[in-house]
């Protein structure tokens, strides 16, 4: 028995997952077989290896409760990078890729002997080709459908989508070609599609267009059948204009009413003469108002006296205020003084004896006290002083009355020169307004242009003005006649060139939509196409898949596994489905085998991919813990399976279960010199990480009689 040549030759792994320290596997042999309790790292063994291939653990991405929870890197060497390197045994030559990164991201190197590394993007694109040189496969398709199977993404292809399962199972049979054929279709398709809508879309604006030219050559045809006569309009608009009002005569020279631009200028001079003349009156009107009212306009001499006047009279006021000031002064200083008088009288009196120490007679020290105070306080200077500030008072309230007098005086003669000046501004800016008419308007000129002989005829002529640019517009309206004879031309000419571009457009609507529905029937035929063949090529694979299914056995009476393949809304699909023959009944295996049973037709699908991928697929089959829940008479079968694979494939397979690890000992044991087998055994895990012992299984040749006999017993 040949076996496989092995393609992955060394793992080394550290910081990474469950291995906290380095750690570096011999995987050197057509078959291995990792063993061990759960919990102790063998599945860390596995995404090992797909993370240093692929840079991603797919099945632990939406396991994470946040984005930046650290799935890659052992927890107990956090903080540092994760290293994964594998060396490969390829028939282009050995290869050896390092991937390290964490959770956030990795890169990768590849090296080959004698030649420059590789990093990043030209490192995964070297590895995809030297993995899968003859397939267009990506390396995580084909690793994720046919080249690793862990226990908890067994069923993945069981529970897709039907229209998804069925792309997988397109592109893993290497129909990529004809997917990449029916995109095409569908793309040229949905093109067409596009190209028709636009044409139909020109189509009907080029129709809208052409109801709507309808539409105008209509109108302008009623409107000239409609028209008065040029003639008797023009001389009833000169009528009009040649009505003046009194006060003004019409310049027969400015005014040309023979075509409508002469008509038209017209116009705009007498709107203008309207603006200009509305302007003028608004000046004369508000002279006017500012005059109203006003009397005799103070002389400057008049002006001057009134000011010396005031000025004279604040200087009086001022002088008897200061005098009034210093007066307060002295009355305040005497009255000081009397105070001081009356209180030395008033410390004198108690010294008073009752009788008088020269003649003998008594004294009344009350009525002495009250003498003393009067006469201390009633002096004469006192008194003249009082009456002094008393008549300089009322001095200063006459000169106070004369001086507001003058001022009052002054400021209203003040006031009643700037309104004097503010109405001769107001004469001048009418004034000038008014002369200016002379010159600004050229098609009715004034007999007097001055302001008493303007406000006569501001009103009328204003009137005037309004009355003769109606008129004039009403011409105009009369010439348009000649412009609705071109819009019947143009509108003439717009139907002629929209019905021949309606034609055009109808003809590349016709065109465009036979292309549609040529390829519509074509993206439709190739889908229907595209099913055929693979369900063509699915058949061919259904025997390895049955057979398969059959050597592993999980049902009683469902011995058949197969995919039905059909179209749902223009999409392909794909539905597993087992079968009893014998009844002929079918059934989806998600609705009525237990999990072990479902995780043997997962298997088998996964396993027929592998094989039937042949040279185009990869030269690996990775089985973590395949044989969970299953049955020991599935187990059995399984073992058997696990020489056939060994053949056509490495195969590296993991167990938590002792005794069917025992089993894979005996099944793979080499049959010939040229072959090996490797036990990897992992007995326990610490913070350290995975505790694990290596052997190679004992060769048992075919030719060894003992062995023979043995085998035999």
């Amino acid at each position: 028995m040949m076996s496989f040549e092995p393609i992955i030759q060394r793992l080394r792994v550290e910081a990474f997952r469950g291995f906290r320290d380095a750690h570096e596997f011999d995987l050197s042999a057509a078959a291995v077989v990792v063993t061990g309790p759960n919990g102790t790292g063998k599945t860390s063994f596995f995404d090992a290896l797909q993370w240093g291939l692929l840079g991603s653990l797919e099945r632990l991405e939406n396991l994470r409760s946040r984005r930046n929870v650290e799935h890659v890197v052992n927890q107990y060497r956090i903080g540092r990078k994760a290293s994964v390197e594998i060396d490969l045994s390829l028939p282009s030559g050995p290869v050896t890729v390092r991937r390290i990164g964490d959770q956030g991201g990795s890169s990768l190197e590849l090296r080959r002997p004698g030649e420059a590394t590789l990093f990043g993007d030209d490192a995964e694109a070297e590895l995809r080709h030297a993995l899968l040189p003859r397939s267009e496969l990506s390396l995580n398709s084909a690793l994720t459908t046919s080249g690793l199977m862990q226990q908890d993404v067994m069923r993945r292809v069981l529970e897709a989508k039907p229209a998804d399962r069925y792309r997988q199972l397109s592109t893993v049979l290497g129909l990529e070609a004809l997917e990449d054929f029916e995109d095409a279709a569908k793309s040229a398709a949905k093109q067409a599609s596009d190209r028709e809508k636009a044409a139909r879309g020109e189509r009907s604006r080029l129709a809208d267009a052409l109801q709507q030219a309808h539409a105008r050559l209509e109108a302008a045809q009623t409107r000239l059948a409609t028209r008065p006569q040029v003639s008797a309009v023009r001389e009833e608009t000169l009528r009009i204009l040649m009505n003046t009002p009194s006060g003004v005569y019409l310049n027969r020279g400015a005014v040309n009413l023979e075509n409508p631009d002469d008509v038209s200028l017209t116009a705009a001079a007498f709107g203008h003469a309207a603006d200009i003349v509305e302007t003028a009156r608004t000046l004369s009107r508000q002279a006017a108002q500012l005059r109203a009212g006003l009397g005799e306009e103070p002389t400057e001499e008049k002006v001057t006296a009134l000011r010396q006047q005031f000025i004279q009279a604040e200087a009086a006021r001022d002088a008897v205020n200061s005098s009034r000031a210093a007066m307060q002064e002295q009355l305040n200083a005497a009255q000081r003084t009397a105070a001081e008088v009356a209180r030395l009288a008033a410390l004198a009196v108690p010294l008073l004896s009752d009788h008088c120490p020269v003649c003998g007679q008594g004294i009344d020290r009350a009525r002495v006290e009250q003498e003393l105070r009067q006469r201390a306080e009633a002096t004469g200077t006192l008194l003249e002083l009082q009456q002094a500030l008393t008549e300089l008072s009322a001095t200063y309230e006459r000169a106070a009355t004369t001086a507001a007098g003058a001022g009052d005086a002054l400021a209203a003669a003040e006031q009643e020169v700037r309104r004097w000046a503010h109405v001769r501004s107001a004469d001048i800016a009418a004034s000038t307004a008014v002369e200016a008419l002379s010159e600004t308007i050229q098609v009715v000129k004034f007999d007097r242009y001055d302001i008493d002989a303007f406000a006569n005829s501001a009103d009328p002529v204003l009137e005037y003005y309004r009355r003769a640019r109606r008129s004039l517009h009403e011409l105009l309206e009369t010439f348009d006649q000649h412009s609705d004879q071109g819009a019947v031309d143009r509108a003439s000419a717009e139907i002629r060139s929209l019905e021949a571009s309606l034609t055009v457009a109808e003809a590349q609507l016709a065109t465009e939509s036979a292309r549609s529905q040529k390829l519509q029937a074509l993206s439709a035929q190739t889908l229907d196409a595209r099913v055929e063949v693979t369900e063509a090529r699915l058949r061919s694979i259904q025997p390895l898949v049955a057979n398969i299914f059959q050597r592993l056995d999980p049902h009683p009476a469902f011995k058949t596994v197969e995919f039905e393949l059909d179209t749902y809304y223009r999409r392909g699909t794909t539905s597993p489905l087992v079968i009893d023959q014998v009844e002929g009944v079918a059934a989806d295996p998600l609705l009525i085998f237990s999990t072990s049973q479902a995780n043997i037709v997962a298997l088998s699908y996964f396993i027929a991919m592998s094989l039937s991928a042949k040279e185009r697929g990869l030269p690996f089959l990775l089985l973590d813990d395949p044989v969970q829940s299953m049955d020991d008479v599935n187990v059995l079968g399984f073992a058997d399976l696990c020489r056939h694979l060994r053949r056509h494939r490495q195969l590296i397979v993991s167990t938590h279960e002792r005794r069917f690890a025992s089993l894979l000992e005996r099944k793979l044991a080499p049959r010939t010199e040229d072959s090996n087998t490797k036990i990897i055994r992992f007995t326990g895990w610490d913070r350290s990480g995975p505790t694990i012992s290596e052997h190679f299984v004992e060769q048992q040749l075919l030719n060894d009689p003992i062995r023979l006999v043995h085998l035999a017993g």
